[in-house]
């Protein structure tokens, strides 16, 4: 496997930082697969993705969505909404000459694949979401819904549109990194002490992490050197930009009543995590419904850091997804190069 970081300037806007793995040479492309991760996370949280899909025969792109590590950080909450992070995937595949991708998600990157796949299907051949389900449009603004339930499992939505949080993560980067990217071992929950059982109430409690001890050890998922490579990113870029794609519901809202009743009509893949207490796999129930070719897969022993905790089984997952539909995905890959 060979992997680069690269910087592309985007007619957006925005440098954006990303890692590229290709095959091996002596082996042929099969597709380009674009990874797009979410909060608080960055091109580094498909580390152990990235090899296994460049060995397989795939040319991966991961790269630092806006506001995040080496990427730019535009001061303006509007640039943070859905249409223009994907307006940044669009310039991405133009600068680099790339037709169509399978995307990949997970957390917020799960809501801008699904989001890129309506708005723009002639660029995808599959798509993968790991934890985030498809959820269609619905007129009705969400938004008011989740201001006025505190007592909802989205109350750190509410507290994420404030500056006390961005002061509150942005103190000790470290910290943050040891108290939000933790697996669900009975070691890692115990490390957290009264977090572990009460409801993540930010706006109740005065903070996202007032719930933890003073002290949080690493978790179980990271090496010291993976720590300090997280730490190093979000100090790097801050939390100003990281927070503002909570400040945009309404605003995604508004740009996506255009994909009222649509479909997504390409192969999926939906994988679960079944301790993730904040996108339980109940929340995948409808899809079939908007989703023709879905394939569902759950992970039961793994949180929402599922990519992390059980590397494995996610690969796994994905690969023989990517090897059962590679009859479309490839012909589709390569139709363009034999025009």
């Amino acid at each position: 496997m060979r992997a680069v970081h690269q910087m592309a300037p985007l007619r957006t806007g925005v440098d954006m930082h990303y890692v590229e793995a290709l095959p091996p040479q002596t082996q042929r492309v099969r597709a380009t697969v674009l990874c797009v991760h979410g909060f608080p996370d960055a091109w580094f949280g498909y580390r152990k993705q990235i090899p296994a899909l460049a060995e397989a025969g795939y040319r991966v792109l991961v790269p630092d969505m806006r506001g995040y590590g080496a990427t730019s950080v535009p001061r303006e909450i509007e640039a943070y909404a859905m249409e223009e992070i994907c307006k940044d995937i669009e310039a991405l595949l133009d600068t680099l000459f790339i037709d169509k991708i399978v995307i990949v998600g997970h957390d917020w990157g799960g809501t801008c694949v699904w989001n890129f796949a309506l708005h723009y299907p002639e660029r995808i051949l599959g798509l993968a979401a790991f934890c985030t389900p498809f959820f269609p449009w619905k007129p009705d603004n969400p938004w008011p819904r989740v201001k006025a339930n505190e007592n909802s499992r989205f109350n750190y939505q509410i507290w994420f549109q404030r500056a006390e949080a961005e002061q509150e993560f942005e103190s000790d980067y470290g910290r943050a990194v040891r108290c939000m990217i933790r697996g669900t071992s009975q070691a890692d929950i115990a490390a957290t002490g009264e977090f572990a059982t009460k409801p993540w109430r930010p706006t109740q409690d005065g903070g996202a992490l007032a719930n933890y001890p003073a002290t949080v050890p690493r978790s179980e998922m990271l090496s010291e050197a993976e720590e300090h490579e997280y730490t190093q990113s979000f100090a790097r870029s801050g939390f100003f930009g990281m927070l503002s794609w909570y400040r945009n519901v309404e605003r995604n809202w508004v740009w996506n009543a255009s994909t009222e009743g649509k479909k997504v009509n390409v192969p999926c893949l939906m994988v679960t995590a079944g301790r993730d207490a904040t996108l339980p796999p109940s929340m995948t129930k409808h899809m079939p419904k908007w989703i023709d070719d879905l394939t569902q897969h759950n992970v039961p022993d793994a949180g929402h850091w599922v990519l992390q905790e059980r590397p494995e089984a996610c690969n796994k997952a994905l690969l023989s997804w990517l090897d059962a539909k590679s009859s479309v995905i490839e012909r589709s890959s390569q139709a363009k190069a034999h025009l």
